[in-house]
């Protein structure tokens, strides 16, 4: 007997349908991103972003911290500065090869990204600002679950999708996870060979 493919799709949407209806906890809701709208050529062989973007557009959202800036520079663009921030003192990071050095803050310490403060985060949860040749090259996101936050993933996708509306050409964004964390990262896409590394979740120092 032939069956047309036609029926097969049918039921097997049916069945997928039916079984969302019989368990919502099953049915799992997607976030969808939205990226910087790009432009191709007639053979549509090429592609350019449809709007110009700069650091500026960046530190618009960071709050005037922008790649490039030394330790001191982005310490002083913080609500609450902190005392002492000089390279000689920082200490190394050690997953990256070479000399990267770093400091952090407690996520409630830097200005709102986006709406991230109306979900949870954990009380631990801290930013850090990575530095190769004394110039800000990575700021990282480190959202960590506690007891009255077990996931902090909405948050993560708050920053995540704050950060996406800036060109690659200006800024990566990634959001990965990190064992129970969620890690949000934004890279200068100048920074070559360091674009790989991701934090791997072991105690600061």
């Amino acid at each position: 007997m032939r069956i047309e493919w036609r029926s097969l799709l049918a039921v097997f949407l049916l069945t997928v349908i039916g079984a969302a209806v019989a368990n919502p906890a099953a049915a799992e809701t997607k976030r969808i991103f939205a990226i910087p709208p790009t432009q191709w050529d007639n053979a549509t062989s090429t592609e350019r972003p449809a709007q110009i973007f700069s650091p500026s557009d960046l530190g618009n959202l960071t709050g005037g911290i922008v790649f490039g800036l030394s330790p001191s520079g982005v310490n002083d663009r913080l609500p609450t500065p902190t005392p002492g921030v000089e390279w000689g003192d920082l200490p190394f990071a050690n997953e990256y090869p070479g000399d990267v050095r770093y400091f952090w803050v407690r996520f409630d310490a830097i200005r709102d990204p986006g709406n991230a403060a109306g979900d949870c985060v954990g009380a631990s949860s801290y930013v850090v600002f990575l530095f190769r040749n004394r110039a800000l090259f990575r700021v990282s996101w480190r959202l960590l679950p506690d007891k009255d936050c077990p996931s902090p993933r909405a948050a993560a996708e708050d920053i995540y999708a704050r950060y996406l509306t800036i060109d690659r050409s200006v800024s990566l964004a990634t959001h990965y996870h990190a064992g129970k964390a969620e890690a949000v990262e934004i890279t200068d896409p100048n920074a070559d060979d360091l674009v790989p590394y991701r934090w791997a979740n072991r105690q600061r120092r």
